[in-house]
């Protein structure tokens, strides 16, 4: 595992993969990178892609903070930038969830010569609904009275192994409470987001999904955007059971037309 420096904060991230295009994994915010290969997608899309996982500010090995303003999101894209930037990539597949997802949307608008293409889940480009902002701070005052079982029984966390939920408690709460906040603060860039990006994107939701309606609602209104509807939803080790996700995911890749500029052959 190796780090990169971003506002003179170490973040880490691991490299997989020896053939193919890049393809960066974004993590939710109760995830860190070891959960990508503990579902089960490291393995699979290793095999044709050079895959790029990080842990995000206060997440996994990385450096933390107790300062919303750490977490807001042009500090967030100046991070995962900062890494781009050191490995020397122009363009990388990007898959997120969660908080991944609209870091995925903050590339679009705000940096969109860095995608080769995108797909999130579990999160939309608009400003949160009221519902989504008290859920943010049910959680936030579930971690100030560090009540786990409480937190565990919500929807997307109570799939969490318990080497998951082991590490997920050793960070500190304080840290934890700043990137909860910072969440609540998410202002929303569906009026930033070009006409037609200049890449492909594909948002997979399913009808059982609060954020059902806004997630088909982005995948119409913008151009060479489309969004996949599951008709169920099962979670393994806190993501999307990857037998689910991963072959509609790289039927979506695979129709894509391009190659990178750094890759030598073969198919994409």
């Amino acid at each position: 595992m190796a780090f990169v420096v971003s506002r003179q904060r170490k973040i880490f991230y691991d490299l997989d993969g020896e053939r193919g295009p890049y393809l960066l994994l974004y993590p939710s915010l109760w995830m860190d990178l070891q959960s990508w290969e503990e579902a089960g997608y490291l393995d699979v899309l290793q095999q044709e892609y050079r895959v790029l996982r990080m842990d995000p500010l206060g997440q996994g090995r990385s450096d933390d903070s107790d300062d919303i303003s750490d977490y807001l999101p042009a500090a967030r894209l100046q991070d995962l930038c900062c890494l781009l930037t050191a490995l020397e990539l122009d363009n990388v597949h990007f898959l997120g969830i969660g908080e991944g997802a609209r870091i995925g949307y903050l590339l679009s608008a705000w940096e969109p010569n860095r995608l080769r293409s995108m797909a999130v889940l579990d999160g939309h480009p608009y400003v949160p609904e009221e519902y989504e902002k008290k859920t943010w701070q049910q959680h936030v005052d579930w971690v100030k009275a560090q009540d786990w079982e409480k937190l565990r029984q919500e929807p997307g966390l109570k799939e969490l192994s318990d080497l998951q939920w082991d590490r997920m408690q050793k960070v500190k709460s304080s840290n934890r409470i700043a990137a909860l906040q910072a969440e609540m603060q998410w202002p929303g860039v569906d009026q930033e987001l070009p006409p037609s990006p200049s890449a492909p994107g594909m948002l997979f939701t399913s009808t059982r999904e609060s954020s059902f309606m806004k997630m088909r609602e982005a995948g119409r209104n913008c151009a060479y955007w489309r969004y996949h509807i599951f008709p169920q939803l099962e979670y393994r080790e806190g993501l999307l059971d990857s037998e689910i996700l991963l072959p509609a995911y790289l039927d979506f890749v695979r129709r894509q037309r391009w190659v990178p500029r750094n890759y030598e052959g073969g198919y994409l």
